[in-house]
């Protein structure tokens, strides 16, 4: 943690004096900017401002399947999830989407849409899905579901840091223990744990979902925190090409200045 953090504190790159972003610039930053975080970034500002919600469902679906970067595939994948949601989308047709779709981002929007049909099917099925499903996609979205069933049966981080540990279990399954997971590191605030212990185990966390869980959380303390654009422009520029940093640290990061250039 230390050899990361110092990369910040030595960052050397000018910070630019940011005025007010319109949603055409964040676009040219999430399409455009030679940094992955910092595109990163501009694209969550983007889903955060309802970003291509006037796109069609075709539209966004060729969004998602094309040749943008990965950011502004993140968005059109928001924004497909959002009008799917509600719509009266049949359980075929999202089964279909979330099991053949190629594009890992329209599949990714099917995840909260099936959410729907998945939170009324028994546990017995639930747990083939979490085990069995072709793609992590419908394994997320059925252990999502199962959470959602026995949401008061997991209160503890110790129950869901061992689910997260178990590499026995599916990868959708500690995935979603992993979102119950931030949301008990954060509440109650007198069992909560510090931002200094989210940052160390977000950077240095045994594995993804423990990391994940941990950069969920920190990404809270740091959208409520007192840095402003610029800090956390810096911080994330210093991401680039800097091994020292995992992948859900950077994330936290990327939400942050995200939520900040979307005002």
């Amino acid at each position: 943690m230390k050899k990361a953090l110092l990369g910040v504190l030595v960052l050397l790159v000018a910070a630019p004096v940011f005025a007010a972003i319109s949603p055409a610039r964040l676009y040219e930053i999430a399409a455009n900017d030679i940094i992955p975080e910092i595109r990163m970034a501009a694209g969550f500002a983007l889903i955060n401002l309802n970003y291509f919600n006037d796109k069609s469902e075709a539209e966004l679906m060729a969004i998602c399947g094309g040749d943008d970067s990965e950011a502004i595939k993140m968005v059109a994948s928001a924004a497909l999830s959002k009008l799917w949601i509600g719509a009266g989308k049949s359980k075929i047709f999202l089964l279909n989407v979330i099991t053949g779709d190629d594009s890992e981002y329209v599949r990714l929007a099917a995840i909260d849409p099936i959410l729907e049909y998945l939170i009324g099917y028994n546990d017995k099925a639930l747990q083939y899905l979490i085990n069995n499903a072709p793609t992590f996609e419908l394994r997320y979205a059925a252990a999502k579901a199962f959470f959602h069933n026995h949401r008061g049966d997991y209160k503890t981080a110790e129950a869901l840091e061992e689910i997260c540990n178990d590499e026995d279990k599916s990868d959708g399954f500690r995935k979603a223990a992993a979102d119950l997971l931030a949301g008990v590191y954060q509440f109650p605030p007198a069992t909560a744990k510090s931002q200094a212990d989210l940052e160390d185990q977000a950077l240095n966390g045994a594995n993804e979902y423990l990391r994940y869980a941990a950069a969920k959380a920190l990404s809270t303390h740091l959208i409520k925190s007192d840095l402003d654009e610029t800090a956390l422009w810096q911080i994330v520029t210093s991401f680039y090409k800097n091994p020292s940093f995992s992948a859900e640290y950077k994330w936290a990061y990327e939400l942050a200045l995200g939520s900040r250039w979307a005002g």
